[in-house]
């Protein structure tokens, strides 16, 4: 009987150590996804800003590219934020508060995602004014998240 108890004690044992074990690649793996989501963001920005602004051309090949990336990515937040991904998992900016304002932080990213999805329709549509007017709309649903949820840089 207590050969059972110790088998079925030390199975428990290793199954737990297997959970967190994934628990914590599952982590790294969703900051890993985040960061690289937050990369093609900045890149989508950097390659719009110049366009938006008059300094380049209007290219609507490079603004529909662009806001694909930024509607793409915009879809996958927040389900690259999953509950345990935070600071305590890894080297990240993501504060705590986005899992203690959960609720904020989905809205903010649904607005997001709804931004981008209206400057890749613009973009499609090649309406370079709806575009230009567009732009700015979607850079404020990004520092929005950034300013409460982000470490400040």
């Amino acid at each position: 009987m207590k050969l059972r108890f110790g088998l079925v004690m030390g199975l428990a044992v290793v199954a737990g150590a297997a959970a967190i074990a994934e628990a914590q690649t599952n982590a790294a793996a969703s900051i890993t996804a985040r960061q690289e989501a937050m990369k093609a963001n900045g890149g989508a920005m950097r390659a719009l800003t110049p366009i938006v602004r008059g300094e380049q051309p209007w290219n609507q090949e490079t603004a529909v590219r662009a806001a694909a990336t930024l509607a793409n990515t915009a879809k996958a937040v927040p389900g690259v934020f999953p509950q345990g991904s935070g600071p305590e998992a890894g080297k990240t900016d993501a504060l705590p508060t986005i899992w203690q304002n959960w609720a904020d932080f989905q809205n903010k990213s649904k607005v997001f995602e709804a931004e981008a999805a209206k400057l890749l329709q613009l973009a499609k549509a090649g309406d370079e004014a709806g575009f230009k007017a567009q732009f700015p709309n979607v850079g404020r649903t990004c520092g929005g998240c950034h300013e409460n949820y982000r470490v400040k840089k």
